[in-house]
């Protein structure tokens, strides 16, 4: 376990190598883009990620360069942790309306779903948002949490259509494909048995990704 001298040591290279600091940033951007948090808060509570691992002996041995390689795995899981907890932090409540819109968490759960206990429909939504970020690291093509946070910024499909470089029918095609597979790893429905009317219906219903 490295010393709380040595720990600061190793810490402060992580601020006095360029190239890792752009590499910090290049990871917060991209993580961040799109969702409103700052990447400089993303960059922060990855470094204080970076030096409680230090304190805690979790980087152990080596030189820098192996210090590099671990710093950049903590940071980069400490950066998609902070921009998940920032995302749910914002639906923390029932009774506070879902950014972007003027609706209630309460209300964006229907009752043919059986989710009748306030609690388990917040439950529902939170495991959608975490399975958007899922689905995001999967598809990175697909850019499902961008798409999901046009939703909610209130763009049309043709505005991200043009920020994409794709066509409106892509857009269109690939919000059907989400909303399915939050959908079926929910267990509400099968892929197979989805198509565009069952697409609008839990969009109307749910509207918790709108």
């Amino acid at each position: 376990m490295l010393s709380a001298q040595e720990s600061w040591s190793y810490s402060s290279e992580t601020w006095l190598d360029s190239n890792y600091r752009q590499r910090l940033k290049k990871i917060a951007n991209k993580y961040t883009r799109g969702t409103g948090i700052s990447w400089e808060d993303a960059v922060q509570n990855a470094h204080l990620k970076i030096f409680q691992g230090l304190q805690s002996g979790k980087f152990r041995e080596g030189g820098l360069e192996e210090f590099y390689r671990w710093a950049a795995t903590v940071a980069r899981c400490a950066i998609i942790d902070f921009v998940r907890q920032e995302n749910l932090r914002k639906c923390q409540s029932l009774d506070c309306n879902i950014p972007g819109t003027d609706i209630a968490l309460l209300d964006t759960i229907t009752d043919e779903f059986n989710i009748l206990e306030a609690t388990e429909r917040a439950d529902l939504i939170f495991k959608a948002i975490e399975k958007i970020y899922q689905l995001d690291q999967q598809y990175p093509r697909q850019n499902y949490l961008k798409l999901w946070q046009s939703k909610i910024d209130g763009k049309t499909q043709t505005q991200l259509a043009g920020e994409l470089r794709v066509s409106q029918s892509e857009i269109s095609k690939r919000w059907q494909e989400l909303l399915g597979r939050i959908a079926e790893s929910l267990g509400l429905l099968k892929v197979e048995d989805f198509n565009a009317n069952s697409c609008e219906n839990i969009w109307t219903r749910t509207r918790f990704i709108s």
